[in-house]
């Protein structure tokens, strides 16, 4: 079945009349599919990836995208300035040869080869687990987009609305797939920030560099051999996983490099039967209809939600909550806090092995409910980073120990619910349906602005810092060269 009968209902906002003068229904007279892989997924993203238009971004939309770069440039720079795998991981890139281009590094210079750029910087963009968040996917889709755009438009010298635009599709296309791939992608030990990621930032560069539907697919073709991110990392508290959107930015520069030069990338990459979403996820009711619906019309990835915590996005409503309680129950002692998570999600941070119930190093702890609920509550939500410094602490450890995790089906997404019994008698049952940050439960303007002040003026002091705020809330009018010139 050709793919583009689909192509009116689907791409909302995309003007393909003068590719298909007459019409694109003519091509097959039937409309109904015969199985899921007879949705052809990858022509219908890379048509609507080829021949979006700046139009079909709204005002309100513009003004969340640029929510998220202010985040994005935030922890970054954090992460660039000081943090405990950037060194390590700066110089073993840099012994690759990565210098000798004219690409930006976020604080490290600007002399990069593209492709290294956007390793390191989506790299450091995720090494302090603090970047945005799609629940529906349970990943973090920005890290990926911004990357790969910022890199792209620096390269080329892109108007700054085109850059928006090729965020936009690139956050678009990771979330889309995201979803699809959904926890069950877990059980296999992938990590969708990586797998997805790869796919979206292809998306944003070929947008920015105007490529042709056919030169996608074959990008999104050698993409399909490249997607990668294991989720083995949880074992002993790695840095693999600050990596992955690293990874997939820089291979996405070399799979749409390979594609320009006419190297032939699988079809049907990502709904064929050993495709992506076949081979990544085993969710057995994936929705091909719902993936690739109302491109352009429908954006996904305005759900994303922002960091109010660096650690794991499943542990954030147990961060909050339980800084909340702990504060109201100082003077009572208590006998046990049963946590109940969503299968999924007590897989990641909820089993009761050693290394979560008192980790030894930060990615550990980032991924412990059992750490970030103690500390919490024995210290407050609002400790940022610092809450690493107590990694040894007893107290910390002495109520972890009362602590278990049960799983429990009625809980979906990023929610948790808390059953708190205290030694005197009394209880607490508490309903975390939304963690902050989630469109139920949003960031405020000034919160955002908070994280991001926090983060970076310690690093380039207030001036600077304003000024990059100022410069990402009217973009527009700026270059990404001006952009790179106050991070550099």
């Amino acid at each position: 079945m050709d793919g583009h009968v689909y192509l009116p209902r689907l791409l909302k906002g995309v003007d393909l009349s003068e590719k298909y003068p007459e019409g694109l229904n003519h091509i097959k007279s039937s409309t109904t599919p015969e199985s899921k892989e007879d949705i052809p997924v990858t022509k219908i993203f890379a048509e609507f990836i080829a021949s979006v238009k700046p139009d079909v971004l709204s005002d309100a939309l513009i003004t969340q995208l640029k929510d998220y770069i202010i985040d994005y440039v935030g922890v970054t720079v954090a992460a660039a300035h000081d943090w405990e795998s950037t060194e390590s991981i700066y110089r073993g890139i840099l012994a690759l040869g990565a210098t000798g281009g004219s690409n930006t590094v976020i604080l490290k210079g600007q002399n990069f080869q593209p492709q290294f750029a956007g390793l390191l910087n989506a790299t450091l963009g995720h090494s302090m687990d603090f970047d945005d968040t799609y629940a529906q996917g349970t990943l973090h889709a920005g890290v990926s987009a911004i990357s790969a755009g910022l890199t792209q438009a620096e390269l080329l010298g892109s108007h700054s609305q085109q850059l928006l635009l090729a965020v936009a599709v690139g956050y678009e296309v990771i979330c889309r797939l995201g979803r699809e791939l959904a926890n069950d992608a877990y059980a296999r030990g992938f990590h969708n920030t990586g797998t997805a990621g790869i796919f979206g930032a292809v998306a944003t560069i070929s947008v920015l560099k105007r490529l042709s539907a056919k030169t996608i697919e074959n990008a999104f073709g050698l993409a399909v051999s490249k997607a990668a991110g294991s989720m083995q990392y949880l074992e002993n508290g790695s840095w693999n996983k600050r990596l992955h959107p690293g990874f997939a930015v820089h291979d996405a520069f070399v799979c749409v490099s390979l594609a320009e030069a006419g190297v032939i990338g699988a079809a049907k990459s990502l709904e064929g039967k050993f495709g992506f979403l076949q081979g990544y996820s085993p969710k057995p009711d994936k929705d091909l209809d719902y993936l690739t619906a109302d491109l352009g019309a429908r954006w996904t990835f305005l759900e994303t939600a922002l960091k109010p915590f660096p650690a794991c996005r499943m542990t954030h409503g147990l961060i909050e909550i339980g800084g909340k309680y702990g504060s109201l129950s100082r003077d009572r002692n208590v006998e046990k806090i049963t946590i109940s998570l969503s299968p999924a999600n007590l897989s990641v941070v909820g089993h009761r092995t050693s290394n979560k119930l008192h980790p030894e190093n930060v990615v550990d702890a980032q991924f412990s409910a059992y750490f970030q609920l103690a500390h919490a509550w024995l210290y407050g939500s609002n400790t940022g980073v610092r809450c690493y410094e107590r990694l040894k602490d007893s107290a910390i450890y002495d109520l972890s120990e009362k602590i278990a995790c049960v799983e429990d089906v009625t809980v979906k997404a990023m929610g948790a619910k808390m059953h708190i019994q205290y030694v005197d008698g009394g209880q607490e049952q508490i309903n975390i349906p939304f963690p902050l940050g989630e469109p139920e439960h949003p960031f405020t303007k000034e919160q955002i602005e908070d994280k991001y002040f926090g983060l970076v003026v310690p690093v380039l002091g207030k001036v600077r810092a304003e000024e990059i705020r100022d410069l990402v809330r009217d973009l527009e009018m700026h270059s990404v060269v001006e952009f790179f010139k106050l991070v550099c």
